[in-house]
């Protein structure tokens, strides 16, 4: 979790801490994690409906916090004793199950992906242990926040034999334990490394888009031979770059900068907030966004039916509400582009309901053009990497 416990009392992190990078083993911790929020759409496709929608959200609400805990515990260590990377393989393991059995997770997977969860957390908290030894302000953080840690996962294994809608609301309970245990306990004794835990962000957001270019590309296979496939793609793609655009255009290096600024305690509290939960609603726009481009893509022709069109466009205006949000908190600006640009991308729900999912995609390319050429127009001299 962290290398100097001085740090994770407050005081400023050592300089190879702070300029830590993410390494090839969190990549490759990572690829789990980009076939488990795949699985996430495979769930939502396999029942598009609002009982459905509302399963994709609490598998995406757990599967993130999974990733959240692995983030936060290698964003200043980097794990590379043999032990603790026999321990991340396992996790890596552990979690892999869990997204096999994640289309059936509210069905007969549902003790399956409860019992691979709570592994996956059970090593996550051997790694803390074996984090802190020695460090008695780092343990006391990290003991603090173990029950949290456990209760949640323990709740879905509990789920398994419970009939609907009990086992939902035990997933409910197990996602309200996990996003408050950081609040109730709090950011004491935890440490961050600026530079690392942007670019780990920057990561998850890219591999949430990386999922919504598969779906679009399986809408196409799904579509061969159809009028208007070819253009859809295009669309589609234009759309996913101009979320991309948003995020990444002009973030990076400010965003680096304000958490290395900001000490002690703040530091841990805005890389919580801004991160750990402000993420996930740009990471759910986009899964849902995945569903709707695959279903428009797959017949353009058409229009869409209501659950689909609003995830196709309700997810885009998710993620741009997100980016303000995300702003919001880190620097305190109003991204208003982003606000008309949601708004925009919300308007065009019923456009996707009564005209063909063409005119959506074609709505929605117009909105993130626009978006984007306003932001080169303000800040046409400035790099991506200074600015914000």
């Amino acid at each position: 979790m962290t290398d100097n416990a001085a740090a994770a009392s407050g005081g400023q992190e050592p300089e190879d801490t702070a300029d830590r990078s993410v390494g090839t083993l969190e990549l490759f911790f990572d690829l789990v994690f980009v076939y488990a929020m795949s699985q996430v759409t495979i769930l939502m496709l396999a029942d598009i409906s609002w009982a459905g929608f509302g399963h994709g959200l609490l598998a995406l609400a757990a599967v993130w916090w999974a990733w959240v805990c692995y983030a936060w515990l290698t964003n200043t260590s980097d794990h590379d004793g043999p032990v603790h990377r026999l321990l991340i393989f396992l996790a890596m393991a552990a979690m892999l199950v869990a997204a096999v059995a994640l289309p059936q997770a509210f069905g007969e997977r549902a003790l399956l992906f409860g019992l691979a969860l709570l592994a996956v957390r059970l090593i996550h908290v051997a790694l803390l242990a074996l984090d802190v030894r020695g460090e008695a302000d780092v343990g006391a953080a990290a003991l603090r926040l173990v029950p949290t840690l456990l209760t949640g996962p323990a709740l879905l294994v509990a789920a398994a034999f419970v009939d609907t809608p009990g086992r939902e609301l035990l997933w409910i309970a197990a996602a309200v334990i996990d996003f408050s245990g950081p609040v109730l306990v709090g950011t004491a004794g935890w440490n961050v490394a600026p530079a690392y835990f942007v670019e780990r962000h920057g990561q998850i957001i890219i591999i949430a888009l990386g999922e919504a270019i598969v779906q679009i590309g399986a809408g196409a296979e799904d579509s061969q031979g159809r009028t208007g496939v070819v253009t859809a793609v295009l669309l589609a793609v234009l759309i996913a770059a101009g979320l991309w655009w948003s995020y990444f255009g002009y973030l990076r290096g400010g965003a680096e900068r304000r958490l290395r600024g900001t000490r002690n305690r703040d530091r841990a509290r805005l890389a919580r907030d801004s991160y750990s939960y402000l993420h996930l609603p740009m990471v759910a726009g986009v899964v849902f966004f995945a569903l709707g481009v695959h279903e428009a893509v797959a017949d353009a022709a058409e229009p869409l039916q209501p659950l689909p069109a609003a995830a196709l466009a309700g997810g885009v205006a998710l993620f741009f509400i997100g980016d303000v949000a995300y702003r919001w908190r880190d620097h305190h600006q109003l991204a208003a582009d982003r606000l008309l640009a949601a708004a925009g991308a919300a308007a065009l729900i019923p456009v996707a309901m009564f005209a063909p999912a063409l005119a959506a995609l074609v709505g929605l390319t117009l909105v993130c053009l626009l978006q984007t050429g306003w932001e080169l127009w303000r800040r046409p001299a400035i790099g991506p990497v200074d600015s914000c």
